[in-house]
């Protein structure tokens, strides 16, 4: 082999040992730094270029936390107030960080990366829309059943499609022979599903106080999804549907 080409071996190598032997509070900086020029961009109507900053900022955030497992339980408390959600499972085992990409108007662009922990150490997937137009979910909690020797952790999201239609929703999930995967079993009139969810106007919460707001919710002592109830017109209620564990799903 040529001496140039082991040199860059050699180079490539000593690269990514030094990259990844970065403590998380070093990570975190680079991921504030890299997070806020989607901001500048945005702010600036640049969406080319936002597009490549968010491209840069998922690709590093998905390497850094799945090289690193100690990040599954650190705070990142400086990611937090750059306006990236990060929702962490009761049992520290799941965790979904979830922005805005800043690549809509009236309707919001969310993309998310899930880190979970499986029995060879921690991994992480990108969970984006399907096609450029598709919004997506924005995670904001995550909460854990564990039941029959299985663990669930219900999600709960928003999904912006313009400044008046919102949805609100709980997704479950599971992780299954070292995969993330969707687990149905909500029991609903058309079957088995994963996800439960509601669209309602957001001009009839807008002006009640945004911890009061009515949403979905998941007692993890009682085992009931707590789903707000919305009328005929779109408007929000202060009604709730209830979902209860049954033994073997959540049944109305």
């Amino acid at each position: 082999m040529k001496p140039l080409n082991l040199f860059l071996i050699f180079f490539c190598c000593s690269l990514t040992s030094v990259l990844f032997a970065q403590t998380p509070k070093q990570i975190e900086g680079d991921l504030v730094k890299s997070y806020k020029m989607i901001e500048y961009y945005s702010q600036k109507n640049d969406y080319d270029k936002t597009s490549v900053t968010n491209k840069k900022f998922e690709t590093k955030l998905k390497s850094y936390i799945e090289k690193v497992p100690s990040t599954l339980s650190y705070p990142f408390e400086a990611l937090k107030k750059a306006n990236v959600d990060i929702s962490t499972s009761t049992d520290g085992l799941f965790r979904i960080y979830s922005w805005d990409t800043e690549g809509g108007g009236t309707m919001h662009f969310f993309e998310n990366v899930m880190q979970f922990k499986t029995g060879t150490g921690v991994k992480s997937i990108l969970d984006k829309p399907d096609g450029e137009a598709v919004n997506n979910y924005n995670y904001n909690k995550v909460y854990t059943l564990q039941v029959n020797n299985k663990v669930y952790y219900l999600a709960r999201y928003v999904m912006i499609g313009s400044t008046k239609d919102v949805s609100d929703g709980i997704h479950v999930f599971t992780i299954d022979n070292g995969k993330l995967t969707d687990a149905k079993i909500i029991k609903t009139r058309s079957g088995l599903h994963s996800d439960l969810s509601y669209d309602y106007d957001f001009g009839s919460v807008v002006d009640m106080d945004y911890e009061k707001r009515p949403r979905p919710y998941f007692d993890e002592k009682t085992n009931i999804i707590y789903l707000p109830l919305v009328d005929g017109n779109n408007q929000m209620t202060n009604k709730f549907i209830l979902y209860r564990f049954t033994g073997q799903c959540f049944e109305k």
